[in-house]
């Protein structure tokens, strides 16, 4: 299956397709609905005979209006309530202004129909689907996205293949599949397909379950497996239907692991089991590939010793264009250079291993601990305040010179100091948060060490 195969199949069958297989009867004048966006909006629009129709999600509004336009006032109370409306998953009708709004909401996002009063019943339900649709097809559009990217590069990442791979078998047989590959925090949840709950993605399934025990090998394929991954989501009420397991073959062993929900958690039988496997034992051959360009990736982004990301790694974070505004932390280990000559390289090494696993152990998960040079490191907190960049580095200053060091049986008193540099409050950019965070970290050395001093703004800059 070529990626130009998969865009076309999301693109027609992942919105028009897709769509109209959920609808029994579309009126005659509406236009098959374009791939994404607005002109999907108008579509819908059209085929609901809607006054107006509104998509509201993290980061988008989305209006389709008629000919006449909508009034400004229908158009704020609309949006106004839909914003209301988008922090609950459901779905409803209510007489708002001279009409009816019919409006659903999913994982953050709401879309709305504003439909004459007189609508039927019938109507009104065909609209909700429509809706419903909707906010699956665009909540998937983040990842569909990330996959068309990738056309053009030298190799696929291991994501784009799980998520091709699980789209694949749905189509084949449709049913709801995810994909389990081996990662280093655990066996991660990859790729899910259309039907599935996009929120499994990258959950690392449950220590011992039977998802788990076949990605990696410890176990065969299974079928009628309840729960395949464990509780993986508590928060919130979990399918129990069987599901068969199968591994995806890598050469030397298993390279990750299928579930499919099919009936009872059987597994597929005659031509179509052949082509399930064929389908899996050729995304097999690509995530090998796949590892290899990633274990190469990763050489070059690594701090060997520590095994935290590198001065080149932390900025592939800080640059991406979804980074947004943050807080950078430098910290550095005091005297070490003395503590070194005193102790030997042996020790050293030692020392800065301890100190990372501090890092670490005061990091969230979207946070990203670097080794940037010597004793020097960095912690990047997407989305902090300078003040709450200073927060964290005081509690890491703390927790540095409380657990001490041990070294051949004997604790040792180390100590760090620390800067602090935020966007936007030091710094307009990104790009010059790392000067002031260095600049920062010099003046608490030069102010008697074991301290976080942070960089405030410019004098001067423009308001």
């Amino acid at each position: 299956m070529t990626l130009v195969w998969l865009v076309v199949g999301l693109g027609i069958g992942g919105a028009a397709g897709w769509w109209m297989a959920g609808r029994s009867r579309v009126r005659s004048s509406a236009a098959a609905p374009p791939g994404e966006g607005p002109p999907l909006l108008e579509w819908i629009l059209r085929s609901n005979n809607a006054s107006g129709v509104w998509l509201v999600a993290p980061g988008t509004r989305e209006v389709a209006a008629p000919k006449g336009g909508i009034p400004d006032d229908l158009d704020h109370l609309v949006r106004a309530r839909l914003e209301h409306q988008r922090v609950n998953d459901g779905q409803g009708v209510e007489r708002l202004g001279s009409g009816t709004l019919i409006y659903a909401s999913l994982d953050g996002r709401a879309a709305g129909l504003h439909l004459p009063p007189e609508t039927s019943t019938g109507a009104r339900a065909t609209a909700l689907r429509d809706l419903a649709r909707l906010l699956d097809y665009d909540r998937w559009r983040p990842v569909v996205q990330d996959v068309v990217k990738e056309q053009g590069a030298p190799g696929e990442s291991l994501e784009s293949i799980a998520f091709r791979l699980a789209h694949q078998l749905e189509r084949l047989l449709s049913v709801e599949v995810a994909i389990a590959l081996p990662r280093p925090t655990g066996v991660e949840i990859a790729g899910v397909s259309m039907r599935s709950d996009r929120r499994l993605l990258r959950n690392v399934v449950e220590k011992g379950s039977m998802l788990e025990e076949v990605a990696l090998g410890t176990s065969n394929a299974h079928a009628g497996v309840v729960l395949p991954m464990g509780r993986v989501m508590s928060d919130r009420r979990q399918r129990e239907d069987p599901a068969y397991i199968c591994p995806i073959p890598g050469g030397r062993g298993p390279v990750g692991a299928v579930a499919v929900w099919t009936k009872d958690g059987g597994q597929p039988m005659g031509a179509t089991f052949a082509a399930f496997r064929q389908a899996i034992e050729a995304a097999g051959s690509r995530l090998i590939s796949a590892y290899d360009r990633r274990a190469l990736e990763e050489q070059a982004i690594r701090d060997p010793l520590t095994g935290l990301r590198n001065r080149r790694g932390l900025g592939e974070v800080m640059g991406s264009m979804s980074a947004g505004p943050g807080a950078l932390i430098y910290g550095d280990l005091d005297k070490f250079k003395a503590l070194n000559d005193e102790l030997g390289h042996p020790a050293g090494d030692d020392a800065l291993k301890h100190f990372s696993r501090v890092l670490l152990q005061a990091a969230r998960d979207d946070d990203t601990v670097a080794r940037i040079g010597g004793e020097e490191f960095a912690v990047w907190i997407p989305g902090a305040t300078l003040e709450r960049g200073r927060q964290v580095a005081e509690r890491i200053r703390q927790a540095v010179a409380w657990s001490g060091w041990n070294w051949q049986g004997r604790k040792w008193l180390i100590t760090a100091s620390f800067g602090v540099a935020a966007c936007p409050e030091s710094s307009a950019t990104r790009d010059g948060l790392a000067p002031l965070a260095d600049a920062a970290l010099y003046e608490a050395k030069r102010t008697g060490r074991d301290r976080v001093m942070v960089a405030r703004e410019p004098k001067g800059r423009d308001s």
